[in-house]
């Protein structure tokens, strides 16, 4: 029977790659690994291409550590190619006038990188050296100043149970062993680092200190005139003058002064006439629980939106919850004729005030 091998014919990686470089290590022609997943290269997805490369292939599948290297092989005729050739071997070598690639030798590895500086300082005084026992190991000599350390200490003859501040002593004074400095030194140190302040900087500090001070008297003066201060607050115009007494000549009611031009609470100038000869200013506001009545022309009367509360034109209540009339404010002729109405006076009819001079303007 005619002998046969296999070759690898497409290869691919299966989920669950962990990203350990060992099969780019192995066959790097074919595997590329990134920071989170390896890959396939582009070569390697024709059949010709992974046929000289099928040993490292199975080396890489091999030695995956989560075995998520897949691959199909076909049988070929013929004794395999790479059969008896050296695994190191990189150069292609002819078989039977043919060029046949050998398996790739393994990644070489990239030089280390520099030591972390944080350890320099112990590299520069340490060496590791082969160890004089066996051969098995290795050992870490010491530094020139600790071995003077020590050579001192055991020139003094010091004791095996002497205190450690002595021992301490010795090493510092061999420069293998630097004691902590004292809290005098330590303050004496601040002191006089604080000495050397740059006249720029004073400056600034000093700036900055008489600016927070400012900043302080300010809030606090702020804070003091908004407590102790009056709280004042603005009182809404009272007097008006309405206008000349010609323009209330005809009876009835004028509503241009329902609100006060302020938005305030308003008024009505009402001409009594031919029942009385006067003419008076009604509040607006309803003595029952505040609304603003509307005049109603057509039945003569002043109607609450609210809870229908209802007054004849002089303000006297006659239906409704509410429980006296209307308000009236104090109003005079001025001696250029015209109409004042002063919201500072007013006088209630249940306490028989309209009878006063005051509270109305005679037409007579």
């Amino acid at each position: 029977m005619a002998e046969t091998h296999q070759i690898i014919t497409k290869v691919w990686i299966a989920p669950g790659c962990i990203v350990c470089d060992a099969c780019e290590n192995d066959c790097p022609e074919v595997f590329d690994v990134q920071e989170d997943t390896c890959l396939i290269r582009p070569p390697a997805m024709n059949a010709e291409f992974l046929k000289p490369l099928t040993p490292s292939i199975i080396v890489a599948a091999e030695g995956c550590p989560v075995e998520v290297i897949k691959y199909e092989t076909k049988d070929v005729e013929g004794p395999a190619p790479w059969a008896g050739q050296p695994e190191d071997g990189a150069a292609p070598a002819a078989v039977g006038g043919e060029v046949v690639a050998r398996a790739p030798a393994a990644k070489v590895a990239a030089p280390p990188a520099p030591p972390d500086p944080k350890w320099q300082a112990l590299l520069s005084n340490s060496r590791v050296s082969p160890s004089l026992s066996a051969g098995l190991a290795t050992t870490v000599r010491k530094s020139p100043e600790v071995v003077q350390a020590e050579e001192m200490v055991q020139a003094v003859k010091l004791p095996k149970d002497a205190p450690p501040d002595q021992k301490m002593a010795m090493l510092a004074v061999g420069g293998a062993y630097s004691p902590a400095p004292s809290l005098a030194d330590r303050i004496r140190g601040a002191a006089s680092s604080a000495t050397k302040v740059s006249r720029r900087n004073f400056n600034l500090a000093l700036v900055i200190a008489w600016g927070a001070i400012a900043a302080v008297t300010a809030t606090f003066g702020a804070m003091f005139q908004d407590f102790f201060g009056p709280k004042v607050l603005k009182e809404p115009k009272k007097l008006w003058r309405v206008g000349k007494m010609d323009d209330y000549s005809n009876p009835g009611v004028y509503e241009m002064f329902k609100k006060t031009p302020d938005g305030g609470t308003g008024f009505w100038i009402v001409n009594l006439s031919p029942s009385e000869a006067k003419v008076v200013a009604l509040n607006t506001v309803c003595t029952h629980l505040g609304c603003i009545p509307n005049w109603l022309s057509g039945d003569l009367k002043f109607k609450g939106p609210c809870h229908g509360s209802g007054y004849y034109i002089t303000g006297v209540n006659f239906e409704g919850p509410t429980p006296r009339p209307l308000e009236r404010f104090a109003t005079y002729k001025d001696a250029d004729g015209y109409l004042w109405v002063d919201q500072t006076k007013i006088f209630r009819s249940e306490l028989g005030q309209w009878d006063d001079p005051e509270s109305f303007v005679s037409l007579a």
